[in-house]
């Protein structure tokens, strides 16, 4: 690899993997992308990016990625997402978010990243009235909700243990297509409710 930045994109043949990855490419910066395509999609994979088939919970994989590619940031997208999925089946999304997250968060020992960006979630505020900034406690509900919140306190404590920095983006609804217009919304298995309400928009019986 030359001198330039490596940053590594974990789900990044997803929705919001997608429009970073075609952000990042337009940059001087290598950038990898780790999906193991079972939410993300092949036609959203970047050609101008490195793309590697693997799962965030085979460490050595993800060791090995890390070291080979001298990776600088780590943009971590990964994990499983549908709310209602989560709550008849707790395990798949324990292992996936946040075991996956641990996993990537260990593979981080002695390599050269130096940051971690994380797509966390709104959700882990809890139902609230009224608007929340970053100083409000953090209340999950749901268990989709919990396995961000957990992914979050692991990225944290082990940030000072691994010497990396970190930013948490707490999502609230992410809509619309990229400015090129080759990447929309597509994933059809779950409800994201301005998605809904923009084909329900277009319907006569609304």
């Amino acid at each position: 690899m030359n001198k330039s930045k490596n940053i590594l994109v974990t789900g990044g043949a997803g929705y919001i993997g997608s429009h970073i990855v075609e952000l990042l490419v337009r940059t001087k910066a290598n950038i990898i992308i780790i999906d193991n395509l079972i939410t993300g999609h092949k036609k959203l994979i970047n050609k101008k990016a490195i793309f590697i088939n693997k799962d965030i919970k085979n460490k050595a994989a993800l060791t090995k990625i890390i070291n080979d590619y001298k990776i600088n940031s780590i943009i971590h997208l990964a994990g499983s997402l549908n709310v209602s999925e989560a709550e008849k089946n707790k395990k798949k999304y324990y292992k996936n978010n946040v075991e996956g997250t641990l996993n990537l968060v260990k593979c981080c020992k002695n390599s050269s990243v130096t940051s971690i960006i994380f797509s966390s979630s709104c959700s882990i505020y809890g139902n609230v009235k009224g608007s929340v900034n970053e100083k409000k406690k953090p209340n999950p509900q749901g268990y989709y909700a919990l396995t961000k919140y957990k992914a979050e306190e692991i990225i944290k404590k082990f940030s000072k243990k691994y010497n990396y920095k970190y930013g948490i983006l707490r999502y609230f609804n992410v809509a619309g297509a990229s400015p090129s217009g080759k990447i929309g919304e597509i994933e059809t298995s779950h409800g994201h409710l301005i998605k809904n309400i923009a084909i329900q928009s277009l319907k006569k019986n609304q």
